[in-house]
């Protein structure tokens, strides 16, 4: 369909991308330092909603408002992942060539997800956050995405002394399920069909 021309619309859109979405086999294989926001997940929905790898579709701007990171466990690690991840996972933003925000998953809470305040069958509930529009990371200044802008978010594991997490994800109990996704939240501009 062909756009129309002067008109541009604007939409509040999160951005997604996993860095790991799976039950614990088979086996998962990070690297101490993943890109996302170039996955080769585009068309999954599951993982990524980004339609073109490294960039916005067409000639779409984004302004970015808020940053977050899902992360959920389940299985015979989870509180190790939740501890773990959270400590040890680094985030950077980066368009273009110039890093934006660098911060832990800890500083990146989700704002969202399954939360309960007790203990379901005696185990403790863990989550980065409460499910809260209120818990979330806001920008205290907006950051703006032009026009074919590159976007990459690099996620790092750093080791926590002898402690590292990715021993445990790369090679997880059968019953282990884990899902880590980085959410750019804000506002959309793009033409109108």
């Amino acid at each position: 369909m062909p756009r129309v021309h002067g008109l541009r619309q604007r939409l509040h859109q999160p951005q997604w991308d996993s860095l790991v979405r799976t039950t614990g086999t088979p086996a998962v294989a990070l690297n101490a330092t993943s890109t996302l926001f170039g996955s080769p997940q585009i068309g999954n929905l599951a993982f990524t909603n980004m339609t073109v790898a490294g960039q916005l579709a067409s000639d779409q701007t984004y302004v970015v408002l808020a940053l977050r990171c899902y992360l959920y466990f389940d299985g015979t690690n989870a509180r190790t992942f939740y501890q773990q991840v959270s400590n040890q996972l680094f985030f950077t933003l980066t368009l273009g060539e110039k890093p934006q925000f660098t911060q832990g998953a800890w500083y990146h809470p989700a704002g969202g997800g399954v939360w309960s305040g007790g203990a379901a069958g005696g185990n403790p509930i863990f989550s980065n956050g409460v499910p809260s529009q209120e818990s979330i990371l806001k920008l205290a200044r907006p950051v703006v995405i032009p026009v074919r802008q590159a976007i990459t978010v690099s996620a790092s594991f750093f080791p926590n002394g002898a402690t590292n997490i990715l021993t445990l994800i790369n090679a997880p109990a059968g019953d282990d399920q884990m899902c880590i996704t980085y959410v750019i939240d804000g506002l959309k501009t793009r033409d109108v069909e």
